[in-house]
C-alpha cells in the first residue's frame, strides 16, 4: 500500500468506517475501537512469529487480546500446531469442519533420492496432454544449495557466515541466503584448487530449467522468495497460474499457503526428507503439516495424484493429522511444547572467545536460578552469521514466569527466543 492509501485506511478505521479487516502480524496493532472477534488463518505456519526483535507471535498476541476483551478467538487450520492442539483439547474447543469440497486423491510414494524420476516426468506429460496443471514442491531455493569438492569434500562457504553459498547458475553467482554476500561460481575448489565440483541439494530453479528441457512447449512459473519479492509480482504470477496461463509451478514452502485452483490434476513433493530430519524438535510436526498443506492443493474440484519421493514412507502414512499430534504428543511429555516452556539465548560477537566468555558467565548464573533448567549451552547451529560468532543457550521451565525471571536476571547481553521456532 502507498503511504497516502495507508493513511486512508488508517483514518477510516479509527473513524469505524471500515469493520473487517485483512491484515498479517502488524495488524494486531492497529487503532481498533470495537473489536468483536478475531480470526487467526492457517494458524500453524510459522510466519506468525516474528524472526526479528521483538520476536513477538502474532497468534499468542490475539489470544491475549481476546482475553483482555473477553472477545471469540479462532484459530484455523487443517493442520494445527501441536500447542495450539493441546491446549484446545484441555478446554474442549475444537470445532471440526466438514471438506468444502469431495473428491478422490490417490497418494503415491517414490522410494528415491530427490529428482526427477521417470514416473514424474510421465504424469507431468498426462496432465500436460490433458490441459491440466501441476505444481511441484521443493524445499531448496535457487539451483542447488551448495557446491562440493569432490577431492578433500568442502563446500563453498561464505566467508562472513558458516553455512554454504547457494548456486544460482543464471546470473552465474553464489549467494549467502543469510548476509546477502555474493561471488562468482569458482571453477575450482578454494581450498584444494580441484576442478571437479559436485551440486548439492537440487533447488527450485534447476528443477524449473529440468522440467523446460523436458518440456519445451509447456508454461512454467517458480513460486520462491528468490523469485516473488513484492506483493505485485505475488499477485501476478498466481492471476497467470489461476487463469491457466501456467502448465505447471514449481515452489518451495509458499505453495502451500492455502491457493485453490481446481484445475491442478497432480502434485509432486519433493526433498521431504530434508525437513524430516532436520535437527530440531518440531522436524516431524513441520515436514508432516506440510506435506498435508501441499497434499490439499491437488483435487480440489476433480481427482487428483500426489507423487511424494520420500525414504521414510511409513512416516508419511498417519490417515490423519490429527491421529499424528496424538502420537506426538507422547514424544514430547515433559520435554518440549507444550508441556513446558523453552527460550534460547543468543550470544554474539566478532570475536568468538568473548561471546563463549559471555555465554559461559550466563550458564553460571542461569544454574542458580529456581524453577529452570538449562538444558545445554555451546556453539550455535549456524555457529556464524554476518561475520559474528554465536553462542547459544536452551532453558526450560514449567513455569513462564521462572523462565522470564531468570532471563530479566542476567547481565549479559544477547538475544532472547521465548517459544523459539528454529534452534539454530
Amino acid at each position: 500500500m502507498s503511504k497516502k492509501k495507508k493513511q486512508e485506511v488508517l483514518k477510516n478505521i479509527q473513524n469505524g468506517f471500515i469493520s473487517l479487516i485483512v491484515g498479517a502480524r502488524s495488524s494486531l496493532f492497529l487503532p481498533l475501537q470495537n473489536l468483536g472477534a478475531i480470526i487467526v488463518d492457517e494458524e500453524h505456519d510459522d510466519s506468525y512469529k516474528s524472526q526479528t526483535t521483538p520476536k513477538y507471535n502474532a497468534k499468542d498476541l490475539a489470544i491475549y487480546l481476546g482475553q483482555q476483551l473477553n472477545i471469540p478467538v479462532i484459530l484455523g487450520s487443517a493442520t494445527p500446531s501441536l500447542t495450539s492442539f493441546f491446549n484446545a483439547c484441555k478446554t474442549n474447543a475444537i470445532i471440526r469442519l466438514p471438506k468444502h469440497f469431495h473428491s478422490l486423491v490417490h497418494t503415491y510414494f517414490l522410494h528415491q533420492k530427490t529428482e526427477l524420476s521417470p514416473p514424474i516426468i510421465e504424469h507431468i506429460q498426462q496432465c500436460l496432454q490433458n490441459q491440466k496443471q501441476s505444481l511441484v514442491f521443493i524445499p531448496t531455493r535457487a539451483n542447488f544449495k551448495s557446491l562440493l569438492c569432490s577431492s578433500c569434500g568442502t563446500s563453498v562457504q561464505c566467508p562472513f557466515c558458516s553455512v554454504s553459498l547457494s548456486v544460482h547458475i543464471k546470473k552465474n553467482l553464489m549467494l549467502c541466503h543469510y548476509c546477502g554476500f555474493t561471488q562468482h561460481i569458482p571453477s575450482s575448489c578454494p581450498q584444494c584448487q580441484n576442478t571437479e565440483l559436485t551440486s548439492q541439494r537440487i533447488g527450485s530453479v534447476q528443477i524449473s530449467n529440468e522440467l523446460q528441457e523436458f518440456f519445451p512447449q509447456a508454461r512454467i512459473g517458480i513460486f520462491d522468495s528468490d523469485h516473488i519479492k513484492t506483493q505485485r509480482q505475488l499477485e501476478e504470477i498466481l492471476k497467470k497460474f489461476e487463469k491457466q496461463q501456467l502448465d505447471i509451478l514449481v515452489g518451495t514452502q509458499m505453495l502451500s499457503k492455502g491457493h485453490d485452483y481446481h484445475n491442478i490434476d497432480l502434485v509432486v513433493i519433493l526433498g521431504l526428507d530434508y525437513m524430516l530430519n532436520y535437527g530440531d524438535f518440531r522436524s516431524r510436526e513441520k515436514a508432516l503439516s506440510l506435506f498435508f498443506q501441499i497434499k490439499g492443493r491437488c483435487g480440489r474440484k476433480n481427482n487428483g495424484v500426489i507423487l511424494a519421493q520420500t525414504l521414510q514412507e511409513a512416516f508419511f502414512t498417519y490417515p490423519s493429522y490429527e491421529e499424528f499430534l496424538l502420537e506426538e504428543l507422547k514424544f514430547r511429555q515433559n520435554l518440549y511444547p507444550p508441556f513446558v516452556k523453552i527460550a534460547t539465548l543468543t550470544f554474539s560477537h566478532t570475536n568468538p572467545q568473548k561471546a563463549l566468555h559471555s555465554m559461559q558467565k550466563a550458564i553460571q548464573h542461569l544454574k542458580s536460578c529456581q524453577d529452570i533448567e538449562v538444558v545445554g549451552g555451546g556453539k550455535a547451529g549456524i555457529e556464524k552469521i554476518n561475520t559474528k560468532y554465536r553462542y547459544m543457550v536452551l532453558l526450560r521451565s514449567k513455569r513462564a514466569t521462572s523462565l522470564i525471571k531468570a532471563i530479566y536476571s542476567l547481565d549479559e547481553k544477547c538475544e532472547i527466543d521465548i517459544d523459539p521456532l528454529n534452534i539454530v
